[in-house]
C-alpha cells in the first residue's frame, strides 16, 4: 500500500461538512514532547498489541501534523510532515474529538468526498494535554480491510493514554519554563540588578542590569570559596558588588539599603543599595540566596550637589568682614572636596591686559594638574578662556582631545575632564571657575545646573563685596577728611590768620619779624594749595570733568626724568636710587600725569627708606602690560593698613606717630591717575629685608575713549 504525500495536514474541529471551525484554539505542542525512542518504542508495542502491520502518533505543531513515533512505515519521514492520508485521517480523530474505528477506507461514508489515494483499515484515539485539549492522534493503519476486534481498540486507547502521560508531563515542564522565561524576561526589563545562587553558592541567575553593574560573574563555582580566592589578589572595591551580598544572605543575613562603592577604572565611583536575603522552603531549608542591587549614584551625586550648594552659600553669607580671597579659597577648596574634583581655580579678569589670570588654585593629595600651566589666558582661549568669551558652561569630556583644552596646555597626564563655568557679577562675566577630574566626566543637566548656582553666589558675593569696600573707603575717607580739616588745613589756616592779625595790629613791626612771618604764611599757604590741588585733581579725574590726554610714549623715559629731579629733593637723605628700564617702554598714557604717580611713589619711597639703604625702580613688559615697581627697605606696612594705603586721606599709625609730613592724598592721587588709564595699583611688603613694593600695571594698548571724554572732547570744539 502506498501513501501518496498532497501537502500540509489541516487540524482543529471540523463542522460535519469537514471545514475548520472558525475560532477554534488550537494547541501548539513542539515535536520535544515524546522523545523519539520512547514514542518509537511505544507505536511498537501497540502495532504488535493490535496485530497492525503499521502504527504511529502524530502530534499537533501549529497548523500541521508532526510524526514523532512510527513503525512499519519506511516510506515515512519521522519528524517530518506526514503524507495525506495518514493525517487527513488523523485530522478526523481531532475534529471529532473521539476515536475513529475504519473498517474500510474506501467505503467509509465520513471520506466521501475526500480525495483519498489508498485503502485500507484504520484505528485512531486523540492524545489530549492536562486541560483535555486535543494534541495529537496514536493510530495503526492496515493495508487490507479489515474489522477491529475490540482488544486491539483497547490496545490503540492503552497507546493513546500513555502518550497523554507524557503530553501532561511535559506540558507541565513546558509551562513551568515558560514561566521560568517570563520571570527571567521581567527581570531582565528592570533597571535594578538581580542575581541568584543556590545552596552550594553557584549562581543561577543574572539578569542583564547586573551583568551591566556586576560584569560577568563566576559561573560553576562556590561564591564563598570564590570570594577568598579573590580577596588574596585583589582589593576589596574591585570584587563584584553583587558576590558579598549574595555570600553574606546565603550565610542567613538579611541586607536592606546597604550601601556599595564601585570602582572603575576612570569613571567616578557608583552609588549602589544591596537588598539581599537567604531563599529557604517550607522547611526553612536552604535553597540559595537572592540580591538586588539598585544604582543610586545619579540620586546621591544630586544630594551631593545640593549640599555644596548650600555649604558655599552658608560660608558666602555675611562675609563681608573676613578677607575676600580668604573665603574664596575656601569656596574652591570646598567644591573640590565635597564634590570630588582633582583641582579647583578660580580665574579673574585682568582688565589691565584684557586677560584672564589665575587668582586662586585648589588641588587635592594627588596634585595632578601638570607643570607649566600658563598663569594667564587671552579672550577664548583654554576651557576658561572659552567660558569666558561665550558666558556658557563649558565641558571637556576628554581633555587630550578637547581643542579648547588643547590651546590651554597640550599635556594633561592623568587628569581626563573638566569643566568651566562663568562667575557672573550683574549680567557681565568677571571670573571663571574651573574644576579638573581624573575621571571621565559626562555633561549633565543636574550638575550644569548646580555648578551654574555656586559661581553665582560666589559673583554675587564679589558684588558685594565690592560694594561693601567701597561703602567701606567712603566712610574711612569721610574719617580722614574730617581729620585732614581738623589738623591739615585748619593748623596752617591758624598760623596764618594769627600772623595777618599781628601784621595787622602792629604796622610798626620790625621789618625781620614782617618777612619771617610772611615767610610762614607763604609756606603754610603752599601747604594749602598742595591739598586743594591734589583734592580737585582726584575729584576731577573721578568724575570725568579733568581727562587724561593719551599719547604715545615712552614709559622708561619719564621714570629717567622723575628719578633725577627726585634725588635733589632729598638731598640730605643717605639712600641710593637704582633705576632698572628697557630702552624703551611704549605705551599710550599722559606723560604729565604719570610723572605724577612717579613722583609720589619715589618721594613716599624717600621718605620710609632706610638710611645708607637703596631704592629701586623698574619699567618692565608683562605681556599686553607694562610694570612700574617702586621698592624701599625700611618699616613694613600692617596688613590691615596696607588694603588702605591708596584711601584717600589715609595715613599708616607709622606716619601720625613718627610725624611724618603728608596729606594722605599722594597714593590716592596715583591710583586715581593709574586706574584712569585703565591700569591698577597694588603694595606688598617683605619681610626679609623689611620694605614695601608699590606695582602699577598699565595697559600697551590705545585706550577706547569713554562716554564722558567724548563728551568732554565734543564740549571743547563747540
Amino acid at each position: 500500500m502506498a501513501f501518496a504525500e498532497t501537502g500540509r495536514a489541516e487540524s482543529g474541529r471540523r463542522d460535519p461538512g469537514g471545514d475548520l471551525v472558525p475560532g477554534q484554539a488550537r494547541l501548539t505542542t513542539g515535536t520535544d514532547v515524546l522523545s523519539q525512542a520512547a514514542a518509537d518504542h511505544l507505536v511498537t508495542l501497540m502495532a504488535q498489541a493490535a496485530q497492525a502491520p503499521a502504527a504511529m502518533v502524530h502530534l499537533l505543531d501549529g497548523e500541521q501534523f508532526r510524526l514523532v513515533g512510527a513503525h512499519g512505515l519506511p516510506r515515512l519521514r519521522v519528524g517530518g510532515p506526514s503524507p495525506s492520508l495518514p493525517s487527513m485521517l488523523g485530522a478526523l480523530v481531532v475534529a471529532q474529538e473521539s476515536p475513529v474505528v475504519i473498517s474500510d477506507i474506501a467505503a467509509d461514508a465520513r471520506l466521501s468526498g475526500k480525495t483519498v489515494t489508498g485503502t485500507g483499515a484504520y484505528l485512531g484515539y486523540p492524545i489530549r494535554d492536562v486541560d483535555g485539549a486535543v494534541t495529537g492522534v496514536c493510530a495503526v493503519l492496515d493495508p487490507q480491510p479489515r474489522p477491529w476486534q475490540p482488544q486491539q481498540v483497547t490496545a490503540v486507547e492503552h497507546g493513546a493514554q500513555a502518550c497523554t502521560a507524557f503530553v501532561v508531563v511535559q506540558r507541565s515542564a513546558s509551562r513551568a519554563d515558560e514561566a521560568q522565561r517570563r520571570l527571567a524576561a521581567l527581570l531582565d526589563s528592570s533597571q535594578d540588578g538581580v542575581a541568584a545562587c543556590d545552596a552550594a553558592g553557584r549562581l543561577v541567575f543574572s539578569n542583564k542590569a547586573n551583568q551591566e553593574l556586576n560584569g560577568e560573574l563566576p559561573h560553576g563555582v562556590d561564591l564563598r570559596e570564590w570570594i577568598q580566592q579573590q580577596l588574596a589578589l585583589t582589593p576589596a572595591g574591585t570584587l563584584p558588588a553583587a558576590v558579598s551580598p549574595l555570600v553574606r544572605a546565603l550565610a542567613g543575613e538579611h541586607l536592606h539599603d546597604t550601601e556599595i562603592t564601585v570602582e572603575r577604572p576612570q569613571q567616578r565611583p557608583s552609588m549602589l543599595l544591596a537588598d539581599a536575603q537567604p531563599i529557604t522552603d517550607a522547611d526553612g531549608e536552604s535553597l540559595g540566596a537572592v540580591v538586588t542591587l539598585q544604582d543610586v549614584t545619579q540620586r546621591h551625586t544630586a544630594a551631593v550637589l545640593k549640599d555644596c550648594e548650600l555649604t558655599i552659600r552658608r560660608l558666602l553669607a555675611g562675609s563681608d568682614t573676613s578677607p575676600a580671597d580668604e573665603l574664596l579659597l575656601e569656596v574652591i577648596t570646598t567644591i573640590g572636596q565635597m564634590l570630588g574634583w582633582a583641582a579647583t581655580e578660580f580665574w579673574a579678569i585682568d582688565e589691565v591686559g584684557n586677560v584672564l589670570q589665575r587668582h586662586l588654585r585648589w588641588t587635592d593629595e594627588r596634585n595632578l594638574l601638570p607643570p607649566g600651566m600658563p598663569d594667564r589666558l587671552d579672550h577664548g582661549q583654554g576651557m576658561p578662556g572659552r567660558a569666558w568669551q561665550t558666558s556658557e558652561v563649558v565641558w571637556a569630556t576628554d581633555l587630550h582631545t578637547d581643542p579648547d583644552a588643547c590651546t590651554q596646555t597640550p599635556h594633561w597626564g592623568l587628569l581626563r575632564s573638566a569643566v568651566a563655568v562663568p562667575v557672573p557679577i550683574g549680567s557681565v562675566t568677571r571670573g571663571v571657575l574651573a574644576c579638573y577630574s581624573a575621571y571621565t566626566e559626562h555633561p549633565d543637566d543636574v550638575r550644569t545646573a548646580v555648578m551654574t548656582g555656586i559661581a553665582a553666589h560666589i559673583g554675587q558675593f564679589l558684588e558685594r563685596r565690592r560694594g561693601w569696600d567701597l561703602t567701606t573707603e567712603l566712610g574711612h575717607s569721610r574719617d580722614e577728611y574730617i581729620a585732614l580739616v581738623g589738623h591739615e588745613i585748619r593748623t596752617p589756616l591758624t598760623s596764618i590768620l594769627s600772623y595777618t592779625a599781628l601784621m595787622i595790629d602792629d604796622p610798626d613791626l620790625p621789618a625781620g619779624d614782617r618777612v619771617e612771618m610772611l615767610q610762614v604764611m607763604q609756606r603754610n599757604t603752599g601747604r594749602l594749595q598742595i591739598i586743594v590741588d591734589k583734592l580737585l585733581d582726584i575729584a576731577g579725574l573721578q568724575s570725568g570733568h579733568v581727562t587724561v590726554d593719551s599719547r604715545r610714549m615712552d614709559l622708561s623715559a619719564v621714570l629717567q626724568a622723575a628719578a633725577d629731579t627726585v634725588r635733589t629733593c632729598f638731598p640730605d637723605k643717605d639712600v641710593t636710587l637704582d633705576i632698572d628700564v628697557p630702552g624703551e617702554a611704549i605705551l599710550w598714557g599722559d606723560p604729565r600725569r604719570l610723572a605724577q604717580v612717579i613722583d609720589e611713589l619715589l618721594a613716599n619711597a624717600f621718605h620710609w627708606a632706610d638710611d645708607a639703604s637703596h631704592i629701586t625702580a623698574t619699567v618692565a613688559p608683562d605681556g599686553p602690560t607694562i610694570l612700574l615697581t617702586v621698592s624701599n627697605t625700611g618699616q613694613v606696612i600692617p596688613a590691615a593698613e596696607r588694603e588702605r594705603l591708596f584711601q584717600r586721606f589715609f595715613r599708616t599709625q607709622g606716619a601720625l606717630t613718627n610725624a611724618v609730613p603728608g596729606t594722605g592724598l599722594g597714593l590716592s592721587l596715583a591710583r586715581t591717575i593709574i586706574e584712569q588709564h585703565g591700569g591698577t595699583i597694588t603694595a606688598a611688603t617683605d619681610d626679609d629685608p623689611p620694605g614695601t613694593t608699590i606695582t602699577a600695571r598699565l595697559p600697551t594698548s590705545r585706550p577706547a575713549p569713554t562716554p564722558t571724554a567724548a563728551a568732554h572732547g565734543a564740549a571743547r570744539h563747540r
